[in-house]
């Protein structure tokens, strides 16, 4: 199938299967239409291309859900809260590091945020994946190129991987959201949708993923697919997260949310289809698509998704990185890097990650995992000049490694110490630190949360990780103040609705602690 080789780029094709464009109802949300159904969804390439669109949604939900052209929300989300900052210097997400306690509440107030209050980019996905659950099964046997049972069940069961990707997301953002499990065909007509407790949201996602692992293969057709498609392993991660961050809403009392994660990844462990890579093979898991990828967004110069000149990774560099830009908008935690990673020990992670930790300024320190240490992953678009820089890195969002970590935070959650420093120290073993011995260890929850602090430092996932582990009111390891217990407690830790989606909606509610704070 020639057009499965490069589904993953941001096509117009894909893109028009749902031309998402204002609405009056909450969602934003406009499915194909009816005659455009009548000429659609009736052969495998359809299907192929339905696909197509809604990978390339997520991807916008992830990289433009922002001001200024900069592309970053999902670290925005993930990383410019969690401490992993000192300063971010760009007018609309420079609270995000200022505030102190990670999210000042009078910057609410401006409009210059609202976009990132917006959940409409990830419905978007939702009804994506509910078009094509609705349309594939329909689509006639004969009508498929290869074999049709296992083919329409992996696309089926990317649909019900990314509406899960999708919810989950949104749930550990803002908590209660709107469901949509359904696809309608005039949604003009609907009722306006309330929001839905977020457990029940995330029961649902545990429901798709449970599908969705029924439906998956683990193996890829190609290289070019790997971890940029979701598969069985895939679905797995997922799965285990969302038992983790039940876990969490349960308040501990639930046990078999931790066993259950704690099995979803032994399944991706025994299924034999990753590994940790050695050290100097960091640049490659950033580049994408190795054998420690799980899950990716594509963003490789080879498809012609490269951000150029703009985009998270490209901001936190300057020179020697890429040449002739001179300076660059962040300024990295350094009080919390040393609280990390040990300055004389031999945890190579500390100089593969970072360059400049002994500068003067901490504007002249910089993160340079993605990019690679002697520049791996930097691309010019005109190399002769040097013009046109780009780092050729996919967002990695979930990763072998990750996985490990959080079997080992579940370890810990049942007070296995054992089993927790097992996984730990593989992952230590990766990069030459020195192994955590069990009379070392005054808390292995501690340890469990600065091991992933360590190996994911700016990878979008230390706020969720704050969070889930209650960690967040801890100043011990966040090298920063804690974040108030009073305002964690009232649910501040959640982003604001936006106030556009109060427009059309009168069932819609904000959350409790923003409610009066956000005009």
């Amino acid at each position: 199938m020639n057009c499965l080789k490069n589904i993953f780029t941001v096509i117009a094709a894909g893109l028009l299967l749902s031309p998402f464009v204002s609405c009056k109802k909450l969602l934003d949300q406009e499915p194909i239409n009816s005659p455009y159904n009548s000429v659609f969804w009736t052969n495998q390439r359809d299907a192929e291309q339905g696909v197509a669109g809604g990978y390339a949604l997520l991807r916008r939900a992830l990289t433009s859900n922002t001001d200024y052209d900069q592309n970053m929300s999902h670290f925005a989300y993930g990383s410019l809260p969690a401490y992993e900052f000192s300063d971010y210097d760009q007018y609309d997400v420079r609270f995000l590091v200022k505030g102190g306690d990670g999210m000042n509440t009078a910057d609410f107030l401006g409009s210059y945020l609202e976009k990132y209050h917006d959940w409409s980019p990830y419905y978007k996905v939702i009804t994506q994946s509910n078009i094509m659950l609705h349309n594939i099964p329909n689509i006639p046997d004969a009508q498929f190129t290869d074999q049709p049972t296992r083919t329409r069940n992996r696309f089926l069961g990317e649909a019900y991987f990314l509406r899960a990707f999708s919810y989950f997301y949104m749930v550990r953002i803002w908590g209660d959201v709107p469901l949509v499990m359904q696809y309608d065909p005039n949604p003009v007509t609907s009722e306006n949708i309330p929001r839905t407790n977020e457990k029940i949201i995330l029961d649902t996602c545990i429901a798709d993923l449970k599908k969705a692992i029924s439906l998956l293969p683990w193996e890829y057709k190609n290289g070019t697919e790997r971890a940029v498609r979701a598969n069985r392993g895939a679905a797995f991660g997922l799965l285990a997260h969302a038992y983790m961050w039940r876990n969490f809403l349960n308040k501990g009392q639930v046990v078999s949310d931790v066993t259950n994660a704690i099995a979803a990844i032994d399944s991706v462990e025994n299924s034999g289809q990753y590994q940790l890579l050695p050290a100097e093979m960091y640049p490659k898991i950033f580049h994408g698509k190795s054998m420690e990828g799980i899950f990716e967004i594509n963003m490789q110069v080879a498809n012609g998704e490269q951000q150029v000149e703009k985009g998270f990774y490209y901001n936190i560099l300057k020179t020697p990185f890429i040449t002739n830009k001179d300076s660059k908008i962040d300024a990295p935690n350094i009080d919390l890097i040393n609280l990390l990673y040990d300055e004389a020990g031999t945890d190579l992670r500390r100089r593969y990650y970072f360059t400049n930790l002994d500068a003067s300024g901490q504007y002249d320190v910089l993160i340079c995992k993605f990019a690679g240490p002697n520049r791996e992953n930097i691309n010019y678009r005109n190399p002769g000049n040097f013009t046109d820089a780009a780092v050729d890195a996919n967002i990695i969002l979930m990763r072998y490694a990750d996985l490990l970590l959080l079997r080992a935070e579940a370890h810990a959650d049942q007070g296995n110490v054992g089993a927790a420093l097992m996984d730990i120290n593989r992952v230590r073993a990766r990069s030459q630190a020195a192994p955590i011995l069990p009379e070392d260890v005054t808390d292995i929850k501690v340890e469990a949360f600065l091991e992933r602090s360590r190996e994911l430092y700016a990878e979008g996932q230390r706020w969720y990780d704050l969070v889930r582990t209650r960690m967040l009111m801890n100043g011990d390891v966040n090298a920063a103040a804690g974040f108030p217990q009073d305002r964690f407690d009232a649910g501040g830790w959640k982003w604001p609705v936006g106030r556009a989606l109060f427009l059309n909606n009168s069932v819609l509610k904000q959350n409790d602690y923003w409610l009066g704070k956000v005009k």
